[in-house]
This record gives structure tokens, sequence and C-alpha cells, in this order.
């Protein structure tokens, strides 16, 4: 099952910080309401292949999921 999300926010801090807070998933419960607990699954930090758990509530029910990192594109900050 494929599943698609999107959204978009103004966060007024330099491209690098925002980008290294999101892009590590641990960080997901401070941001994410549903999102309880993450378990990484293979050592830190990000890179092709690790597996993260994560364990969200939603519609009054516990959910556990992993995700693989199939492709990490790392962007360069560009100058405003």
């Amino acid at each position: 099952m494929n599943v698609d999300v999107e959204t978009a926010i103004v966060i007024e801090r330099p491209v690098g910080v925002v980008a290294g807070y999101a892009a590590d998933p641990s960080n997901a419960p401070e941001w994410y309401v549903n999102i309880e607990s993450v378990d990484w699954k293979t050592p830190r930090p990000c890179r092709t292949g690790s597996r993260v758990e994560f364990v969200a509530r939603f519609l009054g029910r516990t959910l556990r999921y992993t995700y693989e990192l199939v492709e990490l594109i790392r962007l360069e900050a560009r100058p405003s």
C-alpha cells in the first residue's frame, strides 16, 4: 500500500538547521503529534539502507511501521 503525505510551513531558521532537524527521525515525536516513539533498527546516522520503526496512535489504534531509507539526497543551502 502506498501513502503520500504532503505538508508545508514557513520556519524562520537557516535551511541547514531545519533540514538537519527534519532529517533526523528521532525528532519526529516532537513535531508529529501522532508519533509516540522511534526505534532505530540500524546504527545512526541516516544513510541509504537505514531502518527506523515508528509507533503511532491514530484513530484510537496503535500502529507500528518501519521505514527503510532507499535514497538520501543532501541539499546544499542556496544563498538568499
